[in-house]
Formats: structure tokens, sequence, C-alpha cells
């Protein structure tokens, strides 16, 4: 991208800073940061996502402790503070990733559903051809158009070969094509063999749904734009940043704190597995737009 450069006049402005004030609005930026890092890293598989939870709580708290050290800093004046190239880095690429975080929280799994795809892995889960012991029902002709295969919907008792014993399990509804399944046969079905539990889930289609922030299965949908959205915001910031970015004023700042605080509470539910009567999911994906509202009321009024 190319860097666009603007001749900045020289201002005068009074303003408070003081060591405090450096160390706890880095540390709230760096803290944010380091929670969206960890989102999208997928330190937390599943909710609760403790560590980033941890992080967002911290990033709230330095950032009230800026605004009390700001307001007992001392008074200087002299040229409007830069606002410095590491911050606008730093802010032109934590707005998108923070809004690619709250995207892909929309559609984390649940703690239950989490904490069972761990255990299935923990048992070596996958397919494996096992054999039918016999027929539990009557096969169903299922009823396709003329032009695809007839298959035949089948309860079976199969024979699984589990680490601590062979079991004979039934399981409703098999699918089989062509022909219906006869006692003797191979079928193919998924399970986790080292699972110990007795309701341990045999299964047709063992295709489950990914655990983690962002995957395959999202990663090239949302990566475009963000690289996009923080590229031009780079390029944006370098521009032009408005000088009391970095220091606090009580109607630009604390209005986009509390936006970024709403969309924290918003991602509450999700980060730590609540439900919230189907609440949860609108929740998250509304929370997207904060990130970016926050940074657009700080550009617009400091």
């Amino acid at each position: 991208m190319v860097e666009l450069e603007k001749a900045a006049p020289v201002t005068w402005s009074t303003y408070r800073r003081s060591g405090w004030t450096t160390l706890t609005g880095w540390g709230t930026l760096l803290s944010a940061a380091a929670a969206v890092g960890c989102a999208l890293w997928g330190v937390g598989p599943y909710p609760p996502l403790v560590a980033e939870t941890g992080l967002a709580a911290l990033a709230a708290v330095l950032a009230a402790a800026w605004v009390v050290a700001s307001r007992r800093a001392p008074l200087r004046t002299g040229p409007a503070p830069d606002p410095g190239a590491g911050l606008r880095w730093l802010v032109a690429w934590l707005v998108p990733l923070a809004t690619l975080v709250c995207f892909n929280l929309g559609f984390m799994v649940s703690p239950e559903y989490g904490r069972e795809t761990e255990r299935l892995e923990a048992g070596r889960f996958g397919s494996y051809s096992v054999t039918v012991v016999r027929l539990a029902g009557d096969p169903v002709r299922g009823h396709n158009a003329s032009d695809e295969p007839v298959y035949f919907e089948t309860d079976l008792v199969l024979r699984l070969p589990y680490d601590s014993g062979p079991r004979e399990v039934t399981v409703p509804g098999m699918y089989t094509r062509d022909e219906p399944p006869k006692a003797g046969e191979r079928i193919d079905v998924s399970y986790a063999p080292g699972d110990p539990r007795p309701d341990s889930p045999v299964l047709e289609d063992g295709r489950r749904w990914g655990t983690g922030v962002i995957g395959s299965r999202l990663l090239l949908v949302t990566f475009l734009p963000v690289f996009f959205a923080g590229s031009l915001l780079t390029g944006l910031l370098r521009y032009e940043m408005p000088s009391g970015f970095r220091r606090f004023a009580p109607s630009v700042h604390l209005p986009a704190l509390g936006i970024a605080l709403l969309g924290l509470c918003l991602l509450l539910p999700t980060a730590l597995g609540w439900e919230a009567g189907g609440l949860v999911r609108p929740a998250a994906f509304l929370a997207c737009l904060m990130p970016g509202a926050a940074l657009a009321w700080i550009w617009r009024t400091a």
C-alpha cells in the first residue's frame, strides 16, 4: 500500500501526562491485543474461555486506571503529542481483528459439545469397519428421487471392538444403499474405541463441528476482509490520526470506553458458556459493531 504523507502543522496544547498514564494506556491496548490473539490462536478451544476473559477483564481494569491516572497527571503545555507509529499500527490491526473474534465467537460450540469432542478425540474417534450381529428391526426402503440410488434404513446391532473388550451396541437408523444389510456383513461407523463410557456415541456420520474460535471453516471467509480493513486503517492512520487520541478527554474517551465495554458484555455469555434463551449468538454478532464504533467515535470527537 502506498504510504500517504501529510505535513501536520505544529500546534500547541495543554494536556496531562505521566509515567502512569503511559503504563496504564499501553497496558490496556496490549492486554486487549493479547485477549484477541489468544482467541484467534484457540488457546481456549471451547467455553469457558478463561485466558481470553481474564485478559479482557485486565484490559478493562487498566482502562479505568488510565482514566484515573490521566485525571491526576500533571498539566503539560507544548506541541500536540504525536500518537506514534506503534500506536497507529496497533490500533489499525486491533480493531478489525477484534471484530473478527466477535464474529467467530458467534460460531463457538457449547461447553458440552466441546467436552464431548475432547473425550472422543482422546478415545481415537474415527471411522472403523465393524460387524453386523443382527438386524434390530425390519429394513425400511427410502423414497429418493428416481435417478438416485435406493437406500434402506435399519436398526442394527453391531459388534464394536473397544479397548476394554468387545461390545454389542444397537444403532438406530443406519443407512445402506441398494440392498438391506445382513448379519455378518461389515459396515462403517464412527466411534471412539478408547472411550470407556458405556454410552459412548456410535454414529453413522462422524463429522463434528470443530472446536476453537478460528478454523478452516471460517478462515478464508473472514481473513480477506480483515486484511483489507487492517491495511486500509494503517494507511488512514498514518495519514491522519487525531492528536487527542492518546490524551484523555472525557467527551472523547469515556463514550468510546463505554462502547468497548458494551461489546465485552455482549461477548461474555458466549465466552463463559452461559445459556441465555437463544440470545447468545445474536449478542456475539452484535458485538462485531463495537470495536469499529469505538474507533469511529474517537476519530469524530478527538
